[in-house]
Protein backbone atom coordinates (compact mmCIF):
# COMPACT_ATOMS: atom_id res chain seq x y z
CA UNK A 1 0.00 0.00 0.00
CA UNK A 2 0.92 3.18 -0.74
CA UNK A 3 3.17 5.09 2.31
CA UNK A 4 3.53 8.44 1.88
CA UNK A 5 0.07 10.48 2.90
CA UNK A 6 -0.88 13.88 3.42
CA UNK A 7 -1.90 14.21 7.13
CA UNK A 8 -4.40 16.69 5.92
CA UNK A 9 -5.90 18.67 2.92
CA UNK A 10 -4.00 21.84 2.91
CA UNK A 11 -6.22 23.73 0.76
CA UNK A 12 -10.28 23.75 -0.07
CA UNK A 13 -12.98 24.40 -2.76
CA UNK A 14 -14.98 27.47 -3.94
CA UNK A 15 -17.91 27.83 -6.03
CA UNK A 16 -18.59 30.74 -8.81
CA UNK A 17 -21.16 30.60 -10.92
CA UNK A 18 -20.98 29.93 -14.52
CA UNK A 19 -21.83 32.81 -17.01
CA UNK A 20 -21.52 33.74 -20.33
CA UNK A 21 -19.22 37.20 -21.20
CA UNK A 22 -19.72 37.92 -17.97
CA UNK A 23 -23.57 38.42 -17.38
CA UNK A 24 -25.55 35.45 -18.71
CA UNK A 25 -26.55 32.96 -16.43
CA UNK A 26 -26.16 29.54 -17.58
CA UNK A 27 -27.48 27.83 -14.26
CA UNK A 28 -24.42 25.85 -13.65
CA UNK A 29 -21.41 26.04 -11.12
CA UNK A 30 -17.84 25.78 -11.36
CA UNK A 31 -16.21 23.80 -8.45
CA UNK A 32 -13.36 25.16 -7.98
CA UNK A 33 -9.50 25.26 -5.79
CA UNK A 34 -9.60 27.98 -3.53
CA UNK A 35 -5.38 27.70 -3.93
CA UNK A 36 -4.57 28.30 -6.90
CA UNK A 37 -8.02 29.19 -9.18
CA UNK A 38 -8.05 25.45 -10.84
CA UNK A 39 -11.89 24.62 -12.11
CA UNK A 40 -12.63 20.82 -10.47
CA UNK A 41 -15.86 20.50 -12.31
CA UNK A 42 -18.90 21.96 -13.75
CA UNK A 43 -22.33 20.76 -12.24
CA UNK A 44 -26.11 21.82 -11.82
CA UNK A 45 -27.60 23.83 -9.84
CA UNK A 46 -28.83 21.41 -7.98
CA UNK A 47 -24.98 19.72 -6.79
CA UNK A 48 -24.60 19.81 -3.16
CA UNK A 49 -20.88 19.78 -2.86
CA UNK A 50 -18.42 18.13 -0.05
CA UNK A 51 -15.76 20.11 1.17
CA UNK A 52 -12.21 18.81 2.08
CA UNK A 53 -12.63 20.03 5.74
CA UNK A 54 -16.47 17.86 5.74
CA UNK A 55 -14.50 15.00 4.30
CA UNK A 56 -11.85 15.44 7.39
CA UNK A 57 -14.38 16.23 10.07
CA UNK A 58 -16.22 13.15 9.26
CA UNK A 59 -12.75 11.06 9.05
CA UNK A 60 -11.94 12.85 12.57
CA UNK A 61 -15.61 11.43 13.57
CA UNK A 62 -14.56 7.59 12.54
CA UNK A 63 -11.19 8.14 14.94
CA UNK A 64 -12.61 9.17 17.60
CA UNK A 65 -14.55 6.03 17.95
CA UNK A 66 -11.26 4.26 19.00
CA UNK A 67 -11.60 1.73 16.18
CA UNK A 68 -9.69 2.76 13.26
CA UNK A 69 -6.83 4.91 12.89
CA UNK A 70 -6.20 7.80 10.32
CA UNK A 71 -3.39 7.02 7.89
CA UNK A 72 -3.43 10.11 5.98
CA UNK A 73 -5.54 11.34 2.74
CA UNK A 74 -4.39 11.52 -1.31
CA UNK A 75 -5.61 13.50 -4.07
CA UNK A 76 -6.12 12.01 -7.76
CA UNK A 77 -6.51 14.15 -10.96
CA UNK A 78 -5.19 17.25 -9.50
CA UNK A 79 -7.40 17.20 -6.39
CA UNK A 80 -10.59 16.08 -8.56
CA UNK A 81 -10.83 13.01 -6.05
CA UNK A 82 -9.93 12.83 -2.37
CA UNK A 83 -9.67 9.60 -0.30
CA UNK A 84 -9.62 8.63 2.91
CA UNK A 85 -7.42 6.07 4.90
CA UNK A 86 -8.50 4.83 7.95
CA UNK A 87 -6.89 1.01 9.06
CA UNK A 88 -8.82 -0.63 11.15
CA UNK A 89 -6.98 -1.42 15.04
CA UNK A 90 -8.23 -4.85 15.47
CA UNK A 91 -5.32 -6.71 15.86
CA UNK A 92 -6.81 -10.07 15.35
CA UNK A 93 -8.08 -9.58 11.51
CA UNK A 94 -7.32 -12.83 8.83
CA UNK A 95 -8.28 -14.19 5.96
CA UNK A 96 -7.39 -18.47 5.28
CA UNK A 97 -5.04 -18.17 8.22
CA UNK A 98 -3.26 -14.70 7.07
CA UNK A 99 -2.77 -11.97 8.74
CA UNK A 100 -4.67 -8.57 7.42
CA UNK A 101 -4.46 -4.79 7.37
CA UNK A 102 -7.67 -3.31 6.37
CA UNK A 103 -8.50 -0.19 6.05
CA UNK A 104 -12.09 2.52 5.65
CA UNK A 105 -11.32 4.25 2.22
CA UNK A 106 -13.94 7.37 2.16
CA UNK A 107 -13.95 9.14 -1.41
CA UNK A 108 -15.03 12.21 -2.26
CA UNK A 109 -14.72 13.46 -6.10
CA UNK A 110 -15.44 17.13 -6.80
CA UNK A 111 -15.87 16.86 -10.42
CA UNK A 112 -18.99 15.27 -10.20
CA UNK A 113 -18.45 12.13 -11.56
CA UNK A 114 -18.96 10.38 -8.28
CA UNK A 115 -20.81 10.06 -5.61
CA UNK A 116 -19.30 10.68 -0.96
CA UNK A 117 -18.53 6.84 -0.49
CA UNK A 118 -17.17 4.33 1.92
CA UNK A 119 -15.48 1.33 0.87
CA UNK A 120 -13.10 -1.23 2.71
CA UNK A 121 -9.32 -1.81 1.25
CA UNK A 122 -7.49 -5.28 2.55
CA UNK A 123 -3.55 -6.11 2.22
CA UNK A 124 -2.38 -9.27 3.23
CA UNK A 125 0.79 -8.49 5.86
CA UNK A 126 2.56 -11.36 4.66
CA UNK A 127 3.31 -10.01 1.61
CA UNK A 128 1.65 -6.93 0.91
CA UNK A 129 -1.12 -8.29 -1.49
CA UNK A 130 -3.75 -5.75 -1.84
CA UNK A 131 -7.26 -5.27 -2.81
CA UNK A 132 -10.27 -2.89 -2.79
CA UNK A 133 -13.34 -5.20 -1.44
CA UNK A 134 -16.44 -4.78 -3.30
CA UNK A 135 -18.06 -3.62 0.13
CA UNK A 136 -20.30 -0.47 -0.10
CA UNK A 137 -20.53 0.91 3.70
CA UNK A 138 -21.79 4.28 2.42
CA UNK A 139 -22.88 5.63 -0.94
CA UNK A 140 -24.87 9.50 -1.45
CA UNK A 141 -25.13 11.46 -4.11
CA UNK A 142 -24.29 15.00 -3.94
CA UNK A 143 -27.74 16.38 -3.00
CA UNK A 144 -28.11 16.84 -0.21
CA UNK A 145 -25.21 17.96 2.61
CA UNK A 146 -23.66 15.14 4.38
CA UNK A 147 -24.35 15.34 8.01
CA UNK A 148 -21.33 14.14 10.84
CA UNK A 149 -23.13 13.33 13.98
CA UNK A 150 -22.49 10.53 16.43
CA UNK A 151 -25.33 8.16 15.88
CA UNK A 152 -25.07 8.18 11.83
CA UNK A 153 -21.36 7.43 12.47
CA UNK A 154 -21.90 4.54 14.84
CA UNK A 155 -24.41 3.26 12.13
CA UNK A 156 -21.80 3.36 9.39
CA UNK A 157 -19.86 1.07 11.60
CA UNK A 158 -22.64 -1.26 12.73
CA UNK A 159 -23.37 -1.58 8.76
CA UNK A 160 -19.41 -1.99 8.24
CA UNK A 161 -19.23 -4.98 10.69
CA UNK A 162 -22.71 -6.88 9.58
CA UNK A 163 -21.58 -6.37 5.83
CA UNK A 164 -17.71 -7.61 5.89
CA UNK A 165 -18.33 -10.72 7.40
CA UNK A 166 -19.83 -11.43 4.02
CA UNK A 167 -16.30 -10.73 2.58
CA UNK A 168 -14.39 -12.92 4.98
CA UNK A 169 -17.44 -15.72 4.50
CA UNK A 170 -16.25 -15.34 0.53
CA UNK A 171 -12.47 -16.59 1.58
CA UNK A 172 -13.50 -18.88 3.82
CA UNK A 173 -13.06 -22.54 2.57
CA UNK A 174 -11.02 -21.15 -0.97
CA UNK A 175 -7.61 -22.91 0.76
CA UNK A 176 -9.51 -26.02 0.20
CA UNK A 177 -10.51 -25.32 -3.32
CA UNK A 178 -7.86 -27.53 -5.65
CA UNK A 179 -7.55 -25.60 -8.60
CA UNK A 180 -7.01 -27.12 -11.81
CA UNK A 181 -4.21 -25.87 -14.14
CA UNK A 182 -6.85 -25.42 -17.31
CA UNK A 183 -9.01 -23.27 -14.36
CA UNK A 184 -5.85 -20.79 -14.31
CA UNK A 185 -5.36 -20.40 -17.59
CA UNK A 186 -8.57 -19.63 -18.44
CA UNK A 187 -8.34 -16.72 -15.67
CA UNK A 188 -5.29 -15.53 -17.40
CA UNK A 189 -7.05 -15.35 -20.63
CA UNK A 190 -10.06 -13.43 -19.04
CA UNK A 191 -7.29 -11.00 -17.78
CA UNK A 192 -5.50 -10.47 -20.79
CA UNK A 193 -8.85 -9.65 -22.40
CA UNK A 194 -9.25 -6.86 -20.35
CA UNK A 195 -5.80 -5.17 -21.35
CA UNK A 196 -7.27 -3.80 -24.48
CA UNK A 197 -3.56 -2.20 -25.28
CA UNK A 198 -1.66 -5.84 -24.50
CA UNK A 199 -3.88 -7.55 -26.81
CA UNK A 200 -3.45 -5.57 -29.72
CA UNK A 201 -0.07 -7.16 -31.27
CA UNK A 202 -1.26 -10.57 -29.75
CA UNK A 203 -2.74 -13.44 -32.66
CA UNK A 204 -5.79 -14.89 -31.31
CA UNK A 205 -4.24 -18.23 -30.78
CA UNK A 206 -1.33 -16.52 -29.21
CA UNK A 207 -3.75 -15.05 -26.52
CA UNK A 208 -2.53 -15.07 -22.94
CA UNK A 209 1.64 -15.64 -23.80
CA UNK A 210 2.19 -11.62 -23.68
CA UNK A 211 4.97 -10.47 -21.78
CA UNK A 212 2.50 -9.21 -19.07
CA UNK A 213 0.62 -12.59 -19.05
CA UNK A 214 3.81 -14.17 -18.75
CA UNK A 215 4.33 -12.11 -15.47
CA UNK A 216 0.99 -12.75 -14.34
CA UNK A 217 1.58 -16.65 -14.96
CA UNK A 218 4.98 -16.59 -12.81
CA UNK A 219 3.23 -14.92 -10.12
CA UNK A 220 0.46 -16.97 -9.79
CA UNK A 221 3.08 -19.52 -9.80
CA UNK A 222 5.20 -17.75 -6.74
CA UNK A 223 1.94 -17.30 -4.34
CA UNK A 224 0.48 -20.93 -5.39
CA UNK A 225 3.81 -22.40 -3.94
CA UNK A 226 3.15 -20.01 -0.75
CA UNK A 227 -0.09 -21.05 -0.17
CA UNK A 228 -0.79 -24.15 -1.88
CA UNK A 229 -2.48 -25.28 -5.58
CA UNK A 230 -5.86 -23.62 -4.72
CA UNK A 231 -8.61 -20.51 -5.14
CA UNK A 232 -6.99 -18.85 -2.53
CA UNK A 233 -3.46 -19.34 -4.35
CA UNK A 234 -5.18 -18.35 -7.61
CA UNK A 235 -6.68 -15.28 -6.27
CA UNK A 236 -3.31 -14.25 -4.23
CA UNK A 237 -1.12 -14.55 -7.32
CA UNK A 238 -3.43 -12.23 -9.34
CA UNK A 239 -3.35 -9.30 -6.32
CA UNK A 240 0.32 -10.24 -6.16
CA UNK A 241 0.44 -9.21 -9.75
CA UNK A 242 -2.19 -6.30 -9.56
CA UNK A 243 0.02 -4.85 -6.65
CA UNK A 244 3.77 -5.67 -7.45
CA UNK A 245 4.06 -6.02 -11.56
CA UNK A 246 1.66 -3.71 -12.89
CA UNK A 247 2.61 -0.83 -14.02
CA UNK A 248 2.10 1.89 -11.14
CA UNK A 249 1.27 -0.94 -8.72
CA UNK A 250 0.05 0.19 -5.65
CA UNK A 251 -0.29 3.67 -6.44
CA UNK A 252 -4.57 3.49 -7.14
CA UNK A 253 -5.31 1.24 -3.86
CA UNK A 254 -9.06 1.93 -2.75
CA UNK A 255 -9.45 3.80 -6.59
CA UNK A 256 -12.71 1.79 -7.71
CA UNK A 257 -11.86 2.00 -11.45
CA UNK A 258 -8.55 1.46 -11.57
CA UNK A 259 -7.04 -1.11 -13.62
CA UNK A 260 -5.60 -2.86 -11.13
CA UNK A 261 -9.01 -3.21 -9.13
CA UNK A 262 -10.83 -4.44 -12.01
CA UNK A 263 -8.94 -7.00 -12.21
CA UNK A 264 -8.70 -7.70 -8.59
CA UNK A 265 -12.30 -8.24 -9.14
CA UNK A 266 -12.64 -10.42 -11.56
CA UNK A 267 -10.51 -13.12 -9.69
CA UNK A 268 -12.64 -12.56 -7.00
CA UNK A 269 -15.50 -13.76 -8.81
CA UNK A 270 -13.57 -16.17 -10.39
CA UNK A 271 -12.46 -18.31 -7.01
CA UNK A 272 -16.17 -17.76 -5.70
CA UNK A 273 -17.62 -19.43 -8.38
CA UNK A 274 -14.51 -22.36 -8.02
CA UNK A 275 -15.71 -22.29 -4.49
CA UNK A 276 -19.55 -22.57 -5.25
CA UNK A 277 -18.71 -25.56 -7.55
CA UNK A 278 -16.83 -27.07 -5.43
CA UNK A 279 -19.42 -26.88 -2.85
CA UNK A 280 -22.23 -28.16 -5.26
CA UNK A 281 -19.83 -31.37 -5.97
CA UNK A 282 -19.66 -32.31 -2.21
Amino acid sequence: MKTEFQQKIEWDICTEAVTINGCFATGKTAIVRNDNGKVLGIVGKDYCPVSNSRLMQFSDALTRTGEFELKGFDELNNGKTILAYLQNKNPNLNISGCAMREYLIIGNSHDGTKPFYIGTGSSLIRCENQFYSTLKVFRKKHTSPILVNDNGIQDIIKLYKSKKTNIYSAFDGMESVRVSDEAVERLIREIHKMLATDSREIKAENLGWSPSMITLRNSIKREMRDLGNNAFGLFNGVTWYTSHEMRNAGADFGKQDSTANLINQKAYRFCNQLKRNNNQLN
